[in-house]
């Protein structure tokens, strides 16, 4: 976790009507089924399913030695302690619901990897602890994100801080993605920026049906005190964070920053430029293909559509 120092419709309608008209079309966009990245294939996993990380038998921190990983959490609890995999080679945690109670710096993290990595359909409620939701470090494979919803996530700009996901040093990621995934953050969003030196971030970003924006249950005195940064990407200008080398794809991707009456593409990192609809887009030098637009579409993982009444068919066809 890196603090930095950031400075950082097509048309107004005045008819109610055509207002909730655009509210029902958003819903049912973010209710729509897609085509979705598939689960890794694991071979001979360990295997956790229907238990909480530091329940019996089943550990926090978990040094697998080039194993699989298959975690199914449960459907009749919430889990409140951080999991670690370190050392494994192919992992995939599915469902369950976190409201997070523990000191370390993420409720999720994956280390020391190069395999592929799957999380899907897991409610992460960070609890407005200075936490990542979700990260990597030392992992040079892929990370896959998916039906995935997160709240909660704090930080201070003295200590450490929370993002929603965050590959860290040690990699970079070969390639993160992000399918129907909903965050909400009192500290930062999505920090993804490549960093050649230090194996920072990821070489190739995909975003498909992401919704970021800031949590209203966070005081505005609270974290950093001004909103920071929804989508930091990195740009091609900025010697330390760059871009992704390989490229960013983005589609049907949203920032709101209606809490702190934010400007939206003033949350983004590459800076986009504006255009109509509400929607921005970058310079080609940027590698980032699509837009990002502001407001919310309702979100694509809703949260009574994850956690512990997770059901994959919901979101993939």
């Amino acid at each position: 976790m890196v603090n930095l120092p950031y400075s950082t419709g097509r048309s107004i309608i005045s008819s109610a009507s055509l207002g909730l008209a655009i509210t029902v079309g958003f819903t049912a966009v973010a209710d729509a089924a897609i085509s979705c990245v598939p689960p890794p294939a694991l071979s001979n996993p360990i295997t956790y399913q229907g238990k909480c990380p530091g329940e019996a038998g089943f550990p926090q921190q978990m040094k697998v030695n080039g194993r699989d990983v298959y975690i199914k959490l449960p459907t009749n609890k919430t889990c409140s302690k951080s999991l670690t995999i370190t050392y494994a080679r192919n992992i995939r945690i599915t469902g369950g619901q976190f409201v997070y109670n523990d000191s370390k710096q993420a409720v999720i993290s994956i280390g020391m990897s190069s395999g592929t990595t799957m999380i899907d359909g897991v409610l992460i409620d960070v609890n407005k602890k200075a936490a990542d939701a979700i990260r990597t470090y030392r992992h040079k494979g892929r990370l896959i994100v998916q039906n995935v919803y997160a709240r909660g996530i704090g930080g201070k700009p003295s200590g450490p801080h929370g993002d929603l996901v965050q590959p860290q040093g040690g990699g970079p990621l070969q390639e993160l993605t992000l399918q129907n995934v909903s965050g909400l953050t009192g500290y930062q969003g999505l920090f993804t920026p490549y960093r050649p030196v230090e194996g920072h971030g990821t070489h190739k970003l995909r975003l498909d049906r992401v919704n970021v924006g800031y949590d209203p249950t966070f005081p505005k005195s609270s974290g950093a005190g001004k909103p920071l940064m929804l989508l930091f990407m990195g740009s091609a200008g900025d010697p330390v964070n760059k871009v992704p080398d390989k490229g960013t794809t983005l589609s049907s991707v949203y920032v709101d920053g209606s809490y702190w009456n934010f400007a939206y593409q003033k949350a983004i990192y590459a800076h986009p430029r504006t255009g109509s609809g509400n929607c921005a887009t970058f310079d080609s030098n940027q590698k980032i293909s699509g837009q990002a637009c502001g407001g919310k579409p309702g979100d694509f993982a809703p949260a009574s559509k994850v956690g512990r009444n997770y059901n994959r068919a919901y979101f993939c066809k």
